[in-house]
């Protein structure tokens, strides 16, 4: 970028941030301004004066007055002191729809598990204002040593080892270059490349914090002819989170699950009649089981019947652990 395209778009961002300060601080004077924004007074002016130009077309369609900024011209031109008249519209309150606060809350719950804590309670302030729930605390507890090695692994594409037990109660010892490590419904994962199948395509897997054991670098990653000829454990292993082809799910969403559809990138208008039925291609369906699993009432799964049973089991998998599982009727629906 040249110098003066340089200059050209610091004055452009100085005059997109000079507005709203304005409005904050109507009555400053020119020098507070320059002082403030580390920019010379003539700047200051020169934006200043260009602001009566600049607007948008009203009902009339027209760059009336009424529909462009406006200062107290007497109070610049006498006092060297600036208050914006007419905001154009910048002042009147901004309500989002129902969806934009599902999107909002979804992003703000998924961030808390990665931001510090000073930023994580900047996150909690924004969502309750928002109106909506405070985000969920992260906590690392006692995975936090675990999740320092796997990042710092991931930061240099290093590689773990560990033994593993998957979800059926099988084990296996893996070794898995880390891509990344993330906290999704209140549970630690981490995702990374698991060697290469028998066709030499990479294999991608997701491994649960809380099934792994004896987690430490390893300083020789599996080669591709290791990989190629897995274990009896790894190759009925059940821990693995996501399938090897996509396949096409039937969701009933109600609004307050909105931010399920966004997340598969389905585009909701503010008029859609909730509940809303899509169909989605699911890339992981024991991460779409727990998903939801966890919003009972608010998703449903209409078709495969596989992946419905999918949700049936891990919801009677459930209830045999539940302290209240007598008082259950073992007819009640399980594929909410």
């Amino acid at each position: 970028m040249s110098e003066q395209s340089s200059a050209a778009t610091r004055r452009l961002g100085f005059a997109l941030v000079l507005v709203p300060w304005l409005l904050a601080n109507p009555g400053a004077t020119v020098q507070s301004i320059a002082d403030w924004f580390g920019v010379p007074a003539d700047q200051v002016r020169d934006t200043v004066r260009m602001l009566p130009l600049v607007g948008v077309p009203g009902d009339s369609a027209a760059y009336d007055p009424g529909n462009l900024f406006d200062i107290d011209y007497d109070d610049f031109e006498r006092n060297d002191r600036v208050t914006i008249t007419n905001s154009v519209g910048l002042n009147h309150v901004q309500r989002f729809s129902t969806r934009e606060l599902a999107g909002l809350s979804a992003a703000l719950n998924y961030l808390a598990a990665l931001l510090p804590d000073e930023r994580r309670a900047a996150a909690n302030r924004l969502a309750a204002r928002l109106g909506g729930s405070v985000v969920t605390t992260r906590s690392e507890g006692r995975f936090a040593e675990t999740i320092a090695l796997l990042r710092a692994c991931g930061a240099d594409r290093g590689a773990v080892e560990f033994d593993y037990t998957s979800a059926s109660g099988r084990r296996s010892h893996r070794t898995v270059t880390v891509e990344r490590v993330r906290m999704t419904q209140g549970a630690w994962y981490l995702s990374g490349t698991d060697g290469v199948d028998s066709a030499g395509a990479t294999r991608r897997r997701t491994f649960r914090l809380d099934r792994m054991a004896a987690v430490e670098r390893s300083d020789q990653p599996q080669t591709a002819a290791e990989s190629a000829t897995p274990t009896m454990a790894s190759a009925h292993d059940a821990s693995v989170d996501e399938t090897t082809e996509p396949i096409m799910v039937t969701l009933e969403v109600q609004v307050e699950a909105a931010g399920v559809l966004m997340a598969f990138g389905e585009r909701l208008t503010d008029d859609v009649r909730w509940p809303v039925r899509r169909l989605v291609s699911v890339a992981s369906v024991p991460a779409l089981v727990r998903h939801v699993s966890s919003l009972p009432g608010r998703v449903r799964i209409l078709a495969p019947s596989s992946v419905r049973e999918a949700v049936a089991d891990h919801a009677r998998r459930g209830l045999a652990v539940s302290p209240d599982a007598d008082r259950v009727r073992s007819g009640e629906s399980t594929d909410e």
